[in-house]
Order: structure tokens, then C-alpha cells, then sequence
């Protein structure tokens, strides 16, 4: 006797008493078979098949992923830049001309470094 693995969907058939393994052309689900001579050299040779259940999980799975990095991204850029405009803004309504300068320095850098 024998085992038939399907390389497609995974299923396995133990062949029964008068089959061989000629008598099987392809699985049921259409998928390309081969022929194990015992358990032991099935399960060495079987790899491991995801289910649908199991893939539609990890791009639900990497489509998150790819969100929060954007989500990431977008704050990282929107803080310093935020920051920023309120030192143009406090600067351009202060008396102080030095303090502008100074101010304005620092917001251009951190402009810059928002926008990286």
C-alpha cells in the first residue's frame, strides 16, 4: 500500500488494498499528486500548505502594518513642523528683533528637519 499527497491542498489518501497509485491521476480539487511509500516518508517530504483562511490573515496582517508605518511617518513629519510654525508665529508677534532672529533660526531647523 502506500500514501498519495496532494502538492496543491495537502490532502492525503492512503491507498487501499488493490489500488495503486496508476489509478490516481490528480486530487480532487484538481491539484498534482505523488506517491509516499510509508507515514514516515510522507511527513519528511510534506510542506507545509497554507490554508485561504491563513493568507487572506497575513495580508490583513501587512496591510496594518503598512498603515501604522504611514501613520508613523506622517506624525513624525507633522510634529516638528507644527512646533515650528508656532515659533514663526510667537517671533513675528514679539518685540524683540534678536529674539526673532534667534527664533527664526530655530524654526527654519526645525522646518528642515520636519521635513526629512
Amino acid at each position: 500500500m502506500g500514501y498519495l499527497l496532494c502538492k496543491e491542498c495537502g490532502g492525503i489518501y492512503e491507498l487501499q488494498e488493490g489500488e495503486s497509485p496508476d489509478d490516481f491521476d490528480v486530487c480532487y480539487c484538481g491539484g498534482e499528486i505523488e506517491y509516499h511509500l510509508s507515514r514516515d516518508e510522507l511527513y519528511e517530504r510534506q510542506t507545509y500548505v497554507p490554508t485561504a483562511e491563513e493568507t487572506v490573515k497575513q495580508k490583513s496582517s501587512d496591510r496594518n502594518l503598512i498603515i501604522i508605518i504611514i501613520i508613523g511617518v506622517v506624525f513624525i513629519s507633522v510634529i516638528p513642523i507644527a512646533i515650528a510654525a508656532l515659533f514663526i508665529y510667537r517671533a513675528y508677534f514679539s518685540g524683540s528683533g534678536a529674539l526673532i532672529l534667534e527664533q527664526m533660526a530655530i524654526s527654519a531647523t526645525m522646518i528642515f528637519l520636519g521635513g526629512i
